[in-house]
């Protein structure tokens, strides 16, 4: 009997210490990530087992693999790893049991990584953790959004997750999961081939007699290293023929030694072994066994693994049998008569429970054009989009093409595969689609997916005559849904332009058609254009549909709930903000439009910072971001980026807040959008606000007076991007007043008139510091007096406290030491609460001109613990375990025990009443 794959194990010592090293690492609290990759037949499966023998003995380990037949089944690959972790209630995914996309469908890969996140929690014990998903460039994308979702959150997790791939830069894996395989704390390993020395070594474990150095050298020259070439050639070829001088042979004879060793079987190991190729790389032993018809299933498979033709996998019920290498499987597969290949895809579509799998089988099985097939697959298609499962869609509606012999139902088809794509985030898929799509007779559909593709990646001129050639070419064949999704794609086109005649305009086109299946954008679109353009009334009374509170379960109660939330956040009505934003975000990300969710979560991290929570702004903004990242919503990131930098900033935080707003201002320049840019120099203005840096205020927002910008609509409208105040501020401490009153007058008159108690609070403070610098004592105390009494309209906001500094500020210059001192304190007690320490400091030095000694709280905002601590402690507070913050926060139980452990040792406690003690409600 010929030795085991293990027992051949050569070379990679190096890299075996490498991968021990990372493990220790993990195992100590920092979990690590290795990326192992290579060319097929490379070792890099046989390094991972080795690994897994030798250093990770002991260990807890949980592993899956990617398969080129399961790309498309959604949430396959972590179903695969729930499988070895144990249940937890209120977490597991429904379904997984069996891995049926039909049962996890409804779940958004942030859902799924939190029920995986959880999962793994409770796995830990006191054995570190060894995660392996091999081959992840045939993993399905959902899969691959939510473990990008799971890596991000192991903080101090004792994990350690293995991947391996062809190719680690794969277009095809999230931009989310590159960013970590490109991060300083991940080991890359790329293997080689191995060295002379080690085929040696291989040749002479296969006997009878060791090949001369020369030969080796030869060969190794001939395959590059590749193991499995080399090794499969000294199986077939004597000395002579592979140490003469004619041409080797090409490793692709492997397939013969295959087929050799496969007829040395005897029937019921051969049809096992082709069988269980029929169903991929992998698959339970009792199906093999049916489809290939053996009597005797584990004699069988205990023949086929001494012939090294199969493995059986280490965990499974029922038991797996699972090919050692890729190549080997192809071999078997490419062995098979073309009839005998076709009646075991027959056979096994109909043995198989998944839907999606048993299409998949029908499809090999057929021999042309099908039509019958090809309907049940557009039906398929239908069915998974109608569920949100993109990736799925798009297979089956791209086969559905393929299969159908009528050239005007291929055009349709595949034409809503590139949008499936497209949905599913394939955006480089669907751009390889691009050249066919073109050739296609123009028609509406076909204008509407090239629209949406050249908006999707940033050409926005050719995506506005695009989306606006579908409603030019449209007849009575074009669908109302086709129609609603240009108009909806143009009214988002609009937005990003800032050109709200025509968001209003597109939005009204779609509206006016019959209601679509799915959530979409059209209502939220409209009221936004409204309220951008100065109709907020009208706004609001477009979305009068809407019921004050959920459910939120059809698109009628709630498509348009973001809209409404973004303008009362806008509007000064922070607590109905708010309320609508986050019933927006938790609705969206049930079963809406997983970018509604996002944008949501953004503008709530926005209303929080106004409000002056800026514990709940800082978790929002960082959540955001690191969603947007995890599921690739590019465009969206802009926004989050600039709105986690503000309360970072107010809190001294400088570094973390001029990242992020830097981020956000590169991420504005590629996708050129105004009203992002707006955002992001925003941001950064603040950030030099905070640091007393006026100069670099004014460098920052001065262009956007230019001519060609000040009259976009939305720059100008007051509540939405609040740079106008921030520059007149800065002109004003810089002695330029006169600039400084042509920038605040307009912003004054606008506030007005929009009746924004906010606004018109920021507006009187910086009409007090202007006045003030002119010499005018009286206008400036008016000034200051009205800014007070419009923050006394509404509930309380952190421009009410600068207001109060400013105001008490110029008191005290005026000689009125007693008022100012009231002042003064009422904006140091907000100032302590919210750490917000540059603006803290400065009232200090205020009041101490005013005679006043200022004595930090011993509660006061406890600036020893970080962001993440004090948000962990105020849930711990609150009364939620362990568990409960985890989910809420989206963290594993471990990193939540870490940042309690690190509170208490911070505040010299010892438990949570010690916690209550301690932490005043951040109010």
């Amino acid at each position: 009997m010929r030795q085991t794959t293990d027992a051949l194990f050569l070379g990679r010592q190096e890299e075996l210490a490498r991968m021990g090293g990372w493990l220790d690492r993990a195992a100590g609290g920092e979990p690590r990530i290795v990326v192992i990759d290579g060319a097929a037949g490379i070792g890099k499966t046989s390094l991972i087992r080795r690994f897994l023998a030798d250093k990770a003995r002991g260990c807890r380990v949980v592993t899956a693999s990617g398969e080129e037949m399961e790309r498309e089944l959604a949430y396959g690959v972590i179903t695969q790893l729930m499988h070895y972790l144990p249940e937890t209630p209120g977490a597991t995914l429904p379904g997984t049991a069996h891995g049926a996309c039909s049962g996890i469908a409804g779940h958004d890969p942030v859902a799924a990584g939190a029920a995986f996140l959880d999962a793994l929690g409770r796995f830990h014990g006191r054995k570190p953790v060894v995660m392996v998903i091999d081959d992840i460039h045939w993993a399905d994308t959902p899969s691959l959004h939510a473990l990008t979702f799971v890596l991000r959150r192991l903080r101090v997790d004792r994990v350690l997750t293995v991947l391996a791939t062809r190719d680690s830069a794969d277009l095809r894996l999230p931009q989310g999961l590159h960013r970590l395989i490109n991060d300083d704390t991940t080991l890359r390993l790329s293997l080689d081939g191995l060295p002379v020395p080690d085929l040696m070594a291989l040749n002479a474990s296969l006997g009878p007699a060791p090949l001369p150095r020369r030969t080796m050298a030869r060969l190794r020259d001939h395959t590059q290293g590749n193991p499995l070439h080399v090794r499969a050639l000294l199986q077939q070829f004597p000395a002579d023929v592979l140490g003469g001088h004619s041409v080797l042979p090409a490793p692709r004879r492997y397939e013969r030694i295959i087929t050799e060793r496969l007829g040395a079987c005897g029937p019921g190991a051969r049809h096992l072994v082709q069988a269980a190729a029929v169903l991929g790389m992998s698959g339970p032993l009792h199906l093999a066994a049916e489809l290939g018809a053996v009597p005797e299933p584990l004699g069988a498979l205990t023949e086929a693994m001494a012939c090294e033709l199969l493995d059986e996998s280490p965990v499974g019920t029922p038991p797996q049998v699972v090919f050692p290498h890729p190549l080997l499987r192809a071999a078997v597969y490419r062995g098979l008569e073309p009839t005998e290949r076709s009646r075991l895809h027959r056979s096994a579509a109909g043995l198989v429970h998944e839907p999606w799998i048993a299409l998949q089988h029908r499809l090999h099985a057929a021999v042309g054009p099908d039509a019958e097939l090809a309907e049940e697959l557009a039906l398929f298609a239908a069915q998974q989009s109608a569920r949100g499962v993109w990736s799925a869609a798009a297979s089956a509606a791209m086969a559905a093409a393929r299969m159908t012999a009528e050239p005007g139902r291929r055009s349709r088809w595949l034409l809503r595969g590139a949008e499936y794509l497209l949905l599913a985030g394939d955006v480089s898929q669907a751009a390889e689609l691009e050249q066919t799509i073109r050739g296609m007779t123009p028609d509406a559909e076909q204008h509407y997916v090239l629209g949406h593709l050249a908006l999707t990646t940033g050409r926005l001129h050719e995506a506005r005559r695009e989306l606006a050639a579908c409603w030019d070419t449209c007849d009575a064949t074009t669908g109302t849904e086709t129609l609603r999704k240009a108009a909806e794609q143009m009214a988002w086109l609009c937005l990003i332009q800032g050109d709200a005649p025509h968001i209003i305009h597109w939005a009204r086109r779609g509206l006016d058609l019959p209601p679509g299946k799915r959530s979409s954008f059209l209502r939220d679109s409209l009221a936004i254009g409204l309220a951008v353009s100065g109709d907020y009334e009208e706004g609001m009374r477009s979305l009068a549909h809407l019921p004050d509170a959920g459910p939120r379960d059809t698109p009628e109660q709630l498509d348009g709930l973001l809209a409404r939330g973004m303008l009362h956040l806008w509007n000064g009505q922070l607590r109905e903000a708010r309320r609508d934003l986050e019933e927006a975000f938790a609705s969206h990300r049930r079963g809406g439009l997983p970018y509604a969710a996002l944008v949501a979560l953004g503008f709530l991290t926005d209303a929080a910072y106004r409000a002056g929570q800026w514990d709940e702004a800082i978790a929002h903004g960082t959540h955001a971001v690191s969603l947007a990242e995890d599921t690739d919503q590019i465009s969206i990131l802009a926004v989050v980026h600039a709105m986690t930098a503000c309360p970072l900033a107010g809190r001294g935080e400088f570094r973390a807040a001029e990242a992020h707003a830097r981020a956000a201002a590169e991420h504005a320049r590629v996708l050129g959008d105004v009203n992002d840019s707006a955002f992001a120099a925003t941001a950064l203005a603040l950030v030099h606000t905070a640091r007393g840096d006026h100069e670099g205020v004014i460098r920052q927002l001065n262009p956007f007076l230019s001519p060609e910008i000040v009259h976009r609509y939305g720059i100008e409208e007051p509540g939405l991007v609040g740079w106008r105040p921030l520059l007149a501020e800065a002109l004003t401490r810089t002695g330029r007043t006169e600039e400084a009153h042509e920038v605040l007058t307009p912003y004054e008159r606008r506030a007005t008139e929009r009746s924004r108690p906010i606004d018109q609070a920021a507006a009187a403070r910086c009409r007090g510091l202007l006045e003030e610098a002119r010499g005018h004592s009286d206008a400036a105390d008016r000034a200051f007096r009205d800014g007070l009494r419009h923050c006394s309209q509404g509930e309380s906001c952190w421009e009410e406290a600068l207001v109060r500094l400013s105001y008490g500020t110029f008191l005290r210059r005026s000689g009125r030491r007693r008022e100012a001192a009231g002042e003064l304190e009422a904006a140091h007690g907000t100032f302590q609460r919210l750490r917000a320490t540059p603006y803290l400091e400065r009232c200090a030095r205020e009041l101490s001109g005013c005679g006043r000694v200022t004595v930090r709280p011993r509660n006061a905002g406890h600036p020893v613990l970080t962001a993440q601590e004090l948000t962990v402690a105020r849930l711990a507070v609150r009364g939620m375990t362990n568990q409960q913050i985890a989910r809420e926060l989206v963290l594993s139980v471990k990193t939540i025990e870490y940042h309690l452990s690190n509170s208490y040792t911070k505040l010299g406690i010892t438990s949570r009443m010690g916690l209550i003690e301690q932490l005043a409600p951040d109010a």
